[in-house]
């Protein structure tokens, strides 16, 4: 008998042993299915289906909470605001659609210990304070292209209506238009972009976002984001210094027009330096409710008005009755 150096390794010596190597390959017979239905994931190749003559009618609310620890006592400010918009794809040339953005609604309402700023434009003589440049926004419109794989190209915003308390449109914007892949992905594939991310008074910040596809039908595209913001780049007030920014979210994207039906991110900001400061933001888009239009009150046509034709008498009878 010719013995190897593994003959003993490999030779089964008991019925235990004989019963694990009839159980391995049945194993490995049950895993490969598993292994080949993964890699047999259909892969969907996402692409916006612009559709001329589309109208969304949307809101982007954002709500910022910031908290300053200002010696034994907390300081909370608290501030909310609307924008109510309206999203035209006037035009589809060439994978690339022709979109105009206006501004129909600004609302907004601000809290701390010194002041309280509630303002509505829809509402005549509302004031908005030191958020004055969110007046300015109202009737503001703002027009782009944008390809079927979400590249943005010939912008054209308003000038001057970022001033105290107003919004960059072009920055807002830039938050809620995604680059799609080029190659086509399966449920659960990410891919990454890099992009500057606006960030108020605290500047812009350099940031990978990854996202990650949920599901996709021939109306819309569910995905996730994660954001990771560079802190560096950002602007902290003097004498602090921001100590950590993260942000996630989801995205429900019309494929007619290119832009989100819905959508949620929440953002998380820590300062440090001669106070400690949180800033927590939450910002979401949605569809706008339905304007109703006023019901009539007005009496119904012909109600109280007086018939003055005159009347024919009725025929008398044969007889005289």
């Amino acid at each position: 008998m010719i013995r190897t150096p593994f003959a003993h390794v490999m030779a089964p010596t008991s019925s235990k042993d004989m019963s694990n190597l009839r159980i391995l390959p049945l194993a490995l017979a049950l895993a490969l299915p598993a292994v080949a239905q993964d890699d047999a994931k259909p892969k969907h190749d996402l692409k916006f289906a612009f559709k001329p003559g589309t109208v969304a009618n949307q809101v982007m609310t954002q709500d910022m909470t910031m908290t300053m620890s200002m010696g034994p006592q907390d300081m909370v400010t608290t501030m909310s605001m609307s924008m109510f918009q309206t999203y035209t794809v006037k035009s589809v040339n060439d994978n690339k659609a022709s979109i105009e953005q206006k501004v129909t609604r600004v609302k907004a309402t601000m809290e701390n210990p010194m002041q309280q700023i509630e303002y509505d434009s829809d509402e005549e003589g509302s004031d908005p304070g030191m958020l004055e440049g969110l007046a300015d926004l109202v009737d503001q419109k703002m027009e782009l292209k944008l390809s079927d794989r979400g590249a943005v190209s010939d912008v054209k915003a308003p000038e001057d209506v970022a001033g105290p308390g107003g919004v960059d449109l072009e920055g807002a914007l830039s938050q809620i238009i995604v680059s799609l892949p080029e190659e086509p992905v399966a449920i659960g594939d990410t891919w990454t972009v890099n992009q500057k991310v606006p960030m108020g008074q605290m500047g812009e910040s350099a940031t990978e976002v990854t996202y990650k596809l949920i599901s996709v039908d021939d109306a819309v595209i569910v995905l996730d984001q994660t954001l990771n913001l560079n802190a560096s780049d950002m602007e902290a007030p003097q004498g602090m210094e921001i100590a950590s920014a993260k942000a996630n979210g989801r995205y429900t994207i019309d494929r007619r027009t290119g832009l989100p039906k819905t959508y949620n991110l929440d953002m998380t900001v820590t300062m440090e330096g001669q106070m400690d400061m949180a800033m927590e933001v939450k910002v979401t888009m949605k569809p706008a409710p339905k304007v109703e239009k006023a019901p009539v009150t007005g009496p119904k046509k012909g109600a109280g008005e007086v018939d003055d034709t005159p009347k024919k008498d009725a025929p008398k009878k044969e007889g005289g009755k």
